[in-house]
């Protein structure tokens, strides 16, 4: 991978920034756990609170992406950040009353401030990277976020083993603040001047539907996307029900430390293997990889099938979604792009929920198999149906070849 990336002081501390902001979620999702294990006996209870985050995100994205596009996307994450600061200090004071109302604030203070941020970063990328350089960025950008996500869930459960929980949510203030600090010294350049007329203009969120009806390219890559979002919003059930039907606690372990591998190895390899392909095609394509993973697990009761596949759809996510955050990137216009990540955040958060809801009734009524193979025969038709869609539309989308001048 170009290390002139790597000398990207802008791109390094975003980066951090994602590692902490992404670890720090995990972590305080585990911890706040472990204090609701005391405190709220019922898994219903401890659901409903958990998504009361989610769904407060869901209803601020919409002036988040405003903001990004409106403000200085420096400033946007400066203030995120201060915000976020406040859930581990709120959490103090859960853990001295007792008291799971105040455990529920710094749950939405995580979640508005996690909202307002990560489509900031998305928006902010193009900013601060070249254009040839931009699905590296976000191979790396994936990664991290991979590697916080194992990270985060991996380190958070030996420290609430080990420590009270004021030392957990202390060592998150301090990163947290380490994180504000970060951003004080970041240096984002406005790429268009249209940015700076928008702020003095009426910007408003319903703007970004007619764009994205009338650009194939960004269609066919959010209904893709979507599709696989089906399957990772039930991802933890599936995998609590893999080691249920093969009677191995110690294979979720498995499951998960081999498909972040697996992403983790395979990322390195994108930006050459993809090249300057067609991200629309590309990505369509590897929908296919998708459908071949779901059928796999379908053997549930075999060990070797079931790990075979993550491996297979680890593979697989470590191109899809990279190629289709640049293809983004590239199609959305500057001045709407915080709007369109923030849009784009909602309608994860969403289909998480659905998601969810989904796999645990399926699972209920069909079994895991059955599940399996009906989420493989919608992948597949969605792949067949999108290609068809960009093939009659001739949608070509590539990474430019020149490299632009950007600072660092």
């Amino acid at each position: 991978m170009n290390s002139s990336l790597f000398r990207n002081r802008a791109f390094i501390i975003l980066m951090i920034g994602e590692a902490i902001q992404g670890g720090g979620i995990w972590t305080s999702i585990i911890a706040n756990l472990q204090f609701m294990q005391s405190h709220v006996p019922s898994d219903l209870g401890k659901s409903l609170i958990l998504m009361c985050g989610l769904f407060l995100g869901v209803l601020i994205s919409p002036q988040a992406g405003v903001w990004a596009d409106r403000y200085d996307k420096k400033k946007i994450l400066l203030i995120s950040g201060i915000v976020r600061c406040l859930a581990p200090i709120c959490m103090f004071a859960a853990l001295y009353y007792q008291s799971v109302a105040i455990m529920l604030l710094s749950v939405v203070i995580m979640q508005l401030a996690a909202t307002v941020y990560m489509p900031t970063v998305q928006a902010a990328l193009p900013a601060v990277v070249s254009a040839s350089d931009l699905l590296k960025a976000n191979t790396v950008n994936f990664n991290v976020t991979t590697i916080a996500r194992i990270g985060g869930t991996a380190v958070a459960g030996i420290l609430v083993a080990v420590m009270n929980l004021y030392t957990v949510y202390a060592l998150s203030l301090v990163f947290y603040a380490i994180l504000v600090l970060l951003i004080t010294q970041l240096k984002i350049t406005n790429i268009t001047d249209s940015t700076i007329v928008k702020k003095k203009e009426k910007i408003r969120f319903s703007e970004l539907f007619p764009f994205i009806r009338q650009e194939p390219a960004v269609l066919i890559a959010l209904i893709n996307s979507g599709i696989i979002t089906l399957f990772l919003g039930g991802f933890n059930l599936l995998v609590l029900k893999f080691s249920q039907v093969q009677h191995k606690p110690e294979l979720m372990g498995w499951i998960y430390s081999i498909e972040g591998m697996s992403i983790l190895i395979v990322g390195l390899f994108a930006k050459r293997v993809i090249g300057k392909r067609n991200l629309v095609t590309s990505s369509t394509l590897f929908m296919l990889l998708f459908a071949i993973s779901f059928a796999g697990m379908s053997f549930s009761e075999n060990t070797s099938a079931v790990l075979g596949s993550f491996v297979l759809f680890g593979c697989a996510v470590a191109f899809f979604f990279p190629m289709v955050s640049t293809l983004f990137q590239i199609k959305v216009p500057q001045d709407v792009q915080g709007r369109f990540f923030s849009f784009r955040g909602m309608l994860d958060r969403v289909m998480f929920q659905v998601a969810l809801l989904a796999t645990g009734a399926c699972l209920d009524w069909f079994g895991i198999s059955t599940y399996l193979l009906t989420l493989a025969v919608l992948t597949i038709a969605s792949g067949i149906l999108t290609l068809i869609l960009a093939k009659q539309k001739s949608v070509d989308v590539r990474q430019p070849v020149i490299r632009e001048t950007v600072e660092g």
